[in-house]
């Protein structure tokens, strides 16, 4: 299943969570203030089907380069 980003309007957290394609634009729950207004984030982030992370951003730590990573934050 596919990891998607999403942005809670509330609080403004950024959060991922892997659910099925024909759930990807369904609100998700904020898991700080569990807020339901969220949206769906364009990710710069993608599988390369390895295991590592690619970027279309710089800087970041060793799965990807940079940009939106659940790895080290950047």
């Amino acid at each position: 299943m596919p990891i998607y980003e999403y942005v809670c309007e509330n609080c403004s957290k950024k959060f991922e969570m892997i659910r099925p394609i024909n759930e990807a634009d369904k609100a998700a729950g904020c898991p700080d203030c569990h807020s339901t207004h969220t949206h769906r984030a364009v990710s710069k982030c993608f599988s390369k089907g390895d295991g590592l992370t690619v970027s279309s951003g710089s800087g970041g730590c060793h799965s990807c380069t940079g940009g939106s990573c659940a790895h080290c934050g950047h």
